[in-house]
């Protein structure tokens, strides 16, 4: 069944009158037969009865009506392969009424004929027999056309009836009754077995709608496109995939509602239908992903991704809101003979491709994103066999008061050593573990680690752990993560900070600052960390429960040099006091960046002008030196021990 088939209402009168032709041409081999069996009947009476003339003529009649019925199911088989319009099916029914007809007018010239002429003679047995037997038949024959039914019916007992009784006998009488009763039961019952067929059709058609079309949209849901592409890959066709997903749509649905969100579904799903042309199907494959099957070509496949992406992106006005929306698209192409799990899992690979490289994009397949996942499965089991063996660890970067010199407190850093590998960066590694989820785990045990680590430094040192945006999601309760950790290292709660960046607000910011309000109110300390990269720092200073700023390095690079960079480093030093958080500036690499830094009222220096992450048991002799009242000597030196000519101390 078409696409079109399928999303047709269940009680359309036109697809229930293509049914009713369907079912016209359902059965033609035992049309055939019966013709077939007919004519030798009738042949045998001619035999029978001196070879009679007309009798052969009736034969002869009943083959060529045989001969036409099968040409008429062969085109009526083509035309149903074939793009013809609709309306020709008209021609097919009435093709199928004309034969069914023209068998009953030929088979009651039968019968009446050996009434009339072989009366006392075995022939009129033969006449008799067949005419009762068809008769008998029609009572459930064409069930779905009570006017074929009807009309056969008339046109075969009405002369039998009247042989039947021209010959006044009584048995022939009896029969002819018989005959009479069995034409009126037919009329009766013609129209209730109609409407038992109507009835189921529109049962299968409303189950088949609600197997086959996505509710809400009323495309395609993934069985209907799953079975469309079968049907095409049947028939040795090729065609192209485009896998569509709607960028940050979450966010959409956190924000304004679901319904807003289901109105943007269906708003989508118009745009996407307003671009396909004859022969293309779309598809809701899940909450927010679409799917585009097309015969199109691939060059044709990619301009129809370029016009989607370029249409969906304009402001539309949605439930009363205007929204812009984005999304993300994958190609992928049927090669001769692919499996559609071999297709869609490209088209998979395509459209992933196209979200890590920045969404609102598109993506073809290539045999180079086949090597990167099965590249990426195999890195992703490997740390898995990491984080198991232990291979896992933190080092530590201290963080610098300016003016005393002294550490305030200490950065964890996330590495890991491969047994073969070496040691991998944390930019190759941490995304990985974010997208499987492992970023949980090392997440956990990078908190405690590091809670017990603090416990052994002196002067009441901080440390700060980084956490993912993953590590909010509501399967991980971070909230409870820390505070057991809290309860078996018994590290007070102000001595752990907790580092965020943008980047975790961007899609559940209301859920994730409901979770920092609640670390803030056990006493942990919380930090923004690459303050001044994104694209809302200074809205969230308003409404998050922060307490420290950690200024991104790319100002560190530009303040040497740049007047604009040193007014913006004053701006945000200035804010940073008002609302009475602390600062502190990371990626101070030269003695250069150090002194273009002293110059404001900061609270904290991380680089490495004083020292680079290091293991714990480094850390510890360093820590030992730079803690303020540890070593008052060390007060105002920098890290190759020169006086720095800074004697305040405030320690964040």
């Amino acid at each position: 069944m078409s696409v079109s088939d399928t999303r047709n209402t269940s009680n359309n009168a036109a697809s229930i009158r293509n049914e009713l032709i369907e079912a016209l041409y359902a059965t033609p081999k035992p049309i055939f037969i019966g013709a077939a069996m007919v004519t030798a009947v009738i042949a045998g009476g001619a035999v029978l009865g001196g070879h009679d003339l007309f009798l052969y003529g009736l034969a002869l009649m009943m083959a060529s009506v045989g001969v036409f019925r099968y040409i008429s199911h062969v085109g009526y088989a083509q035309f149903r392969t074939s793009s013809r319009p609709v309306a020709t099916a008209r021609y097919f029914e009435r093709l199928a009424m004309l034969g069914a007809w023209m068998t009953a007018a030929v088979i009651t010239a039968f019968g009446t004929y050996t009434l009339v002429r072989y009366l006392d003679s075995p022939i009129s047995v033969l006449g008799i027999a067949q005419t009762i037997g068809y008769l008998a038949g029609l009572s459930g024959r064409n069930a779905s056309r009570p006017l074929v039914t009807k009309v056969q019916v008339l046109v075969a007992a009405v002369p039998f009836t009247v042989a039947l009784l021209w010959t006044m006998e009584p048995v022939y009488i009896l029969i002819a009754l018989t005959v009479i009763l069995s034409t009126l039961l037919t009329f009766s019952s013609a129209k209730v077995l109609y409407e038992v067929f109507v009835s189921r059709h529109i049962t299968m058609r409303t189950l088949e709608r609600m197997a086959n079309l996505d509710t809400l949209t009323n495309l395609l849901n993934r069985r209907g496109l799953l079975r469309w592409l079968d049907e095409v890959t049947a028939g040795k066709g090729t065609y192209s995939l485009l896998s569509i997903d709607i960028d940050n749509f979450k966010t959409i649905n956190d924000t304004f509602g679901h319904d807003v969100g289901d109105d943007l579904l269906v708003a989508l799903s118009e745009s996407i239908e307003g671009l396909l042309k004859p022969g293309d199907a779309a598809a809701r494959m899940s909450g927010d992903e679409f799917m585009i099957a097309t015969r199109r070509s691939p060059r044709e496949a990619v301009e129809l991704a370029m016009r989607l992406i370029a249409h969906i992106q304009s402001q539309r006005y949605v439930a009363s809101r205007n929204l812009t929306t984005t999304v993300s698209v994958g190609i992928a192409d049927a090669e001769g003979g692919m499996p559609v799990e071999e297709v869609l899992k490209r088209v998979d690979l395509a459209l992933y491709k196209a979200k890590a490289d920045g969404r609102n994009r598109y993506t073809t397949y290539s045999s180079e994103l086949s090597a990167e996942h099965d590249d990426r499965l195999a890195f992703e089991a490997e740390m898995r066999d990491g984080i198991r063996r232990g291979e896992f660890f933190l080092v530590y970067q201290p963080i610098y008061n300016p003016r005393s010199g002294t550490a305030t407190h200490v950065e964890a850093l996330l590495r890991w050593k491969h047994p073969t590998r070496g040691m991998i960066s944390p930019g190759i590694f941490i995304p990985i573990a974010e997208q499987t989820g492992l970023i949980k785990v090392l997440g956990a045990w990078a908190i405690e680690t590091a809670a017990r680590m603090a416990n052994n430094l002196p002067g009441g040192a901080r440390v700060s752990v980084n956490v993912s945006p993953h590590q909010f999601e509501p399967d991980h309760d971070l909230v409870g993560i820390v505070d057991a950790v809290l309860r078996r290292t018994c590290l007070p709660a102000h001595r752990l900070i907790l580092e965020i960046t943008e980047s975790a607000l961007i899609n559940e910011g209301t859920v994730v600052a409901n979770t920092l309000r609640r670390l803030r109110e056990m006493g942990v300390g919380i930090a923004l960390d690459d303050f001044g990269t994104g694209y809302s720092s200074l809205s969230y200073l308003t409404w998050l429960p922060i307490d420290i700023l950690k200024i991104d390095k790319s100002f560190c690079r530009e303040i040497e040099n740049s007047q604009r960079a040193e007014a913006l480093m004053g701006a945000i030093t200035q804010l940073a006091h008002d609302l009475d958080l602390i600062i502190i500036v990371e990626g101070i690499e030269t003695e250069a960046q150090l002194a273009a830094v002293r110059k404001f009222p900061i609270h904290g220096i991380q680089g490495y002008v004083f020292a680079k992450p290091m293991p714990e048991d480094e850390l510890r002799a360093i820590i030992e030196d730079r803690v303020p009242g540890t070593r008052a000597a060390a007060v105002g030196k920098d890290a190759h021990g020169k006086t720095s000519g800074q004697t305040n101390s405030n320690v964040a």
